[in-house]
């Protein structure tokens, strides 16, 4: 049985379900709504994307007809230019074809003409073949006439007349040979003046060693009258007395007011000039017995400086092994001077420059430094031993140790022997260079100057010549003339002129090259 409470739950879900039911059917109709405006809206969108679609295609249709009419007349404009360039082409072609044609026929002529000028000469060289031929038989005939009758006539055979012949002929091939030789020889110094100038440009390139103008003082100026007094002494009394102790000449010249030093021995000169120069600065009055001490005082600090000297100069050049006389005589050239040169700080240079021409050929640096350095020994001994310089300073060194080698090119150097090797020759290149160069005597420095001079002196006579430059040390004359005023010709008569003129005129070791320069110059301004 149901009863009244179960009728109302009952009631409730009847309802509900009603609801429910109700709700779904709503839910439905809405979406069946829903899907039928769907549909209107995707119709609409459709007939309108037709419509655009249709619009498009027109138009593109359109814009296709537009661009094939453009392209069709571009392409119609680039065919007609083309066939346009075609036929210029085509006419310049035709034309060049034309010329061309031309140019043949003309070249085929000239072919033609030369062909008949080869055969011309072709039958021009026969006839010259022919006629050689014909010569040639002849000159056999008359050689062999000419030999019956040359023997006939000097009644030898043949046989003697060839050998006469092969003589001379032999002789002409010697003189031509001696010639050859001659002039090889001539190739071959000028390769070695070239090849010596290069090296000799090298070393000195490479010498670095300062220049020391130093020069000798051989007076001494008073510079007070009781000074004056005090020195000379009565009647010069302490001047004797000077004289007597150290060997050499005091005189006292009034006029400039001093005392001057003579002696052949330099290391006494020296030891004169020390000796006056100390009782100068000194106080007191001299008799012999005080200046007999300063005397011997001096000589001690003398000697003792010339062995400074020589173990200075030794050590500079690095040679080792010189016996303690050779060290002493080597400080006493620091006294000596040639021609104002000091021959302590020349033979240092002669060393130095020994030593580097040496490196360069591949000999020993140490024994070239060695001979230069000890070449001019000789000079620091005095008048008692007879001989050159070279000569005594060699018998010196060889009494003292030194090896033969290195005695021989010392005796060498200014040929009082032959000299042998090659270091003999470069001690001599070297002893050259050193006293040679300009400034380094002062006879040389002012016999440069005037040979300078008159060089330029000789070159500005002749006519156009415009400007002289002395190159190489007096060895070239290089003479700049006017090329609108002088020609090829004149030019190298002027250079034959100067050469007789310095030829006849100056005295000059060697020879002096003379170079003429003629340039002309076009100028133009613009405006």
């Amino acid at each position: 049985m149901i009863s009244f409470e179960n009728l109302g739950v009952y009631s409730y879900i009847l309802m509900f379900a009603i609801g429910l039911l109700s709700g779904v059917a709503l839910y439905l109709a809405w979406r069946y709504a829903r899907l039928l405006e769907v549909r209107s809206e995707a119709n609409a969108i459709l007939m309108e994307a037709k419509e655009v679609a249709a619009k498009a295609k027109q138009e593109s249709e359109e814009r296709l007809k537009s661009f094939s009419t453009q392209i069709k007349k571009r392409t119609e404009k680039d065919i007609r230019r083309s066939q346009q360039n075609a036929e210029r082409l085509q006419k310049k072609i035709e034309a060049r074809e034309s010329r061309f044609q031309e140019k043949f026929q003309d070249r085929e002529k000239q072919a033609n003409e030369q062909m008949g000028m080869v055969d011309s000469y072709q039958a021009r060289v026969r006839k010259i073949e022919e006629t050689y031929e014909s010569l040639k038989s002849k000159k056999a005939d008359a050689k062999d006439s000419y030999v019956k009758a040359l023997i006939e006539k000097s009644g030898t055979d043949g046989s003697e007349i060839k050998s006469e012949l092969a003589e001379t002929l032999i002789k002409e091939r010697e003189r031509d040979m001696e010639k050859m030789m001659q002039t090889s020889e001539a190739e071959v110094h000028a390769d070695a003046e070239r090849q010596a100038r290069k090296l000799l440009d090298r070393v000195l390139n490479r010498f670095v060693r300062p220049f020391c103008g130093e020069r000798g003082i051989g007076y001494l100026n008073f510079t007070t009258k009781e000074q004056k007094i005090r020195v000379l002494g009565e009647e010069e009394v302490n001047l004797r007395i000077v004289e007597k102790l150290c060997g050499v000449d005091l005189v006292h010249d009034k006029e400039n007011n001093s005392v001057n030093v003579y002696g052949f021995d330099p290391v006494r000169r020296e030891l004169g000039r020390a000796t006056i120069e100390r009782m100068m600065n000194e106080r007191g009055r001299y008799d012999e017995s005080r200046i007999k001490g300063i005397v011997e005082k001096n000589k001690k600090n003398l000697f003792r400086k010339m062995l400074q000297d020589g173990n200075a100069i030794a050590k500079e050049l690095c040679v080792d092994g010189l016996h303690q006389e050779t060290k002493n005589m080597m400080g006493a050239l620091r006294y000596r001077y040639s021609f104002t040169q000091n021959q302590y700080f020349h033979c240092g240079e002669v060393g130095f420059l020994a030593g580097l021409l040496a490196s360069e050929l591949g000999h020993d640096t140490k024994e070239g430094r060695r001979i230069g350095l000890l070449h001019d020994i000789g000079k620091a001994m005095d008048h008692t031993q007879e001989g050159g310089h070279a000569v005594i300073g060699a018998d010196f060194i060889e009494k003292h140790g030194e090896a033969k080698d290195v005695v021989h090119s010392v005796r060498a150097h200014h040929f009082d022997v032959q000299p042998e090797r090659d270091l003999d020759y470069l001690l001599i290149a070297a002893d050259a260079i050193s006293g040679a160069r300009p400034g380094a005597r002062r006879s040389t420095a002012s016999t440069y100057t005037q040979k300078i001079q008159d060089l330029q002196a000789i070159a500005g006579k002749f006519r156009g010549v415009t400007d002289t430059h002395i190159v190489s040390a007096g060895r070239e004359v290089r003479v700049y003339v006017d090329g609108h005023k002088v020609d090829d010709h004149e030019a190298l008569e002027i250079s034959e002129g100067i050469a007789e003129k310095i030829e006849s005129e100056m005295a000059y070791p060697g020879q002096i090259k003379v170079t003429v320069v003629r340039s002309t110059s076009a100028v133009e301004y613009a405006r």
